[in-house]
């Protein structure tokens, strides 16, 4: 009976030590918590290997039909409709970021309306956050909206 208790004495105080390691490191991230990521890694580096840098360029001088596939439109029809919105939706950089290319914008905002692909899938290609996507693809579709509205019909 004797050693019972002390079996369970200790067992109670290994467990309370325990406990007690965790509540420390609870109090110790709350007094200092990490410093908050400003953007990540992988997406600085857009310029250099997103899919705008890479695939699609390739795509638009290697294989014109996948290009056609991907953005569901010609290179020079992409051209003439990136030259008519880009005042539109131009971005000035600053001294925190650069800002996202018209060029990108588009091919993002197509290849959304193109694939049905999701902000996620598009954020990993093209290197670009999920909620600048989401601000972008909006704001791009008006753009075209305002510089084709002769050509396109809406439900009233």
């Amino acid at each position: 009976m004797v050693e019972s208790r002390i079996v369970i004495r200790n067992c109670v105080i290994n467990l309370t030590n325990i406990l007690l390691e965790e509540v420390e490191e609870i109090l110790e991230e709350e007094r200092n918590p990490k410093k908050r990521i400003w953007c990540r890694e992988w997406l600085t580096r857009r310029e250099s290997q997103g899919a705008s840098t890479n695939l699609i360029r390739e795509l638009r001088f290697e294989d014109p039909k996948e290009y056609r596939m991907m953005l569901r439109m010609t290179a020079e029809k992409f051209d003439y409709l990136l030259g008519l919105i880009t005042p539109l939706i131009q971005r000035e950089n600053t001294i925190m970021k650069d800002a996202i290319k018209p060029e990108t914008m588009l091919e993002v905002t197509l290849n959304y309306l193109a694939t049905g692909n999701n902000y996620r899938t598009l954020s990993h290609l093209f290197r670009v956050s999920k909620s600048a996507i989401s601000i972008m693809i909006p704001i791009v579709c008006q753009a075209v909206y305002d510089c084709l509205k002769d050509f396109v019909k809406v439900c009233e």
